[in-house]
């Protein structure tokens, strides 16, 4: 077995959410092109040394990435070498961010909201190459949802959902991220029932359970086909899918403080909204919310 294929077994045997594990199985590659590189022999997990991580994070550095990106890096080796069961050396000093020269970075949001004319061109043009992947974007432009619960909302999600809008708000349960499910408040109730009728209305007529299919059927290849066509179709770089929950976020903090609550109850009950938990008001101001500061 080839290191390669090493620490992508301990990656995935490391479980998280799916974008997670994605970006842990792009790392261990890239790291693993380095090593090809730089004709360094070394093939197994249990042989890695300190010297050869710090030259892989300053190649890095190198690049040009940002620190948050050497951080994420970093933190994903730990992860890899921890599942391998080099769990001390993992946690050892020079693996730190301080030692390896990246500790610091602002956690600040890199996205940005995307605005009614920005959805509205990009849907014009995903709706025709899909229209089930138009009805996801939708999703989470109303609902402040990440993809993967954009993505995984079947027949009957939709179905509960339209039940749900009379009481104010719809439990979000599958893809939510660490499988916790959370409740999102209606902010705009006639707009999200048309979503709603249309997106049920697409899936009778395509005559399936879900809205986004995969070359092979699976989740996993419902995702990457997701994430191609909104990057092909425009919604890519600052105003990728993400953006999409900074939109939401902007419309929900208008209406909450609109019905006279405190900046902090507003902060807090979109943190939740956005799965956050309500202790986590100030991130959520800062990061999807920049323009109050």
């Amino acid at each position: 077995m080839s290191l390669q294929e090493e620490m992508l077994r301990y990656g995935r045997q490391a479980g998280g959410a799916m974008r997670t594990r994605e970006h842990r199985e792009r790392i261990c590659k890239d790291f693993c092109r380095f090593f090809r590189q730089e004709n360094i022999q070394t093939r197994h997990v249990r042989d890695l040394n300190i010297k050869q991580i710090e030259m892989y994070i300053a190649q890095l550095d190198a690049r040009g990435l940002t620190k948050r990106t050497l951080q994420n890096s970093a933190s994903a080796l730990r992860v890899v070498l921890d599942s391998a069961g080099r769990v001390k050396f993992a946690k050892h000093h020079d693996l730190s961010n301080e030692a390896l020269g990246i500790a610091g970075a602002s956690r600040k949001g890199t996205h940005e909201a995307v605005t009614p004319e920005q959805l509205q061109e990009v849907l014009q043009r995903i709706t025709k190459a899909d229209a089930g992947v138009a009805a996801a974007v939708q999703l989470q432009w109303m609902l402040g949802l990440r993809c993967l619960e954009a993505i995984r909302a079947d027949r009957d999600t939709l179905k509960r959902w339209m039940r749900e809008i009379s009481s104010g708000r719809i439990h979000v349960i599958l893809g939510t991220k660490g499988g916790k499910p959370r409740y999102v408040t209606v902010i705009e109730r006639e707009e999200l029932c048309r979503t709603l009728t249309d997106a049920l209305e697409f899936l009778r007529g395509a005559g399936r359970d879900v809205l986004v299919v995969g070359k092979d059927g699976t989740l996993e290849s419902a995702y990457y086909r997701y994430h191609y066509l909104l990057r092909k179709h425009g919604l890519r770089g600052a105003i990728a899918s993400h953006g999409l929950r900074y939109a939401w976020t902007h419309r929900a903090m208008a209406k909450y403080l609109h019905e006279d609550m405190t900046l902090r109850d507003a902060r807090a009950l979109v943190s939740q909204d956005l799965g956050h938990g309500d202790g986590r008001g100030r991130y959520v101001a800062s990061t999807y919310y920049r323009k109050e500061e």
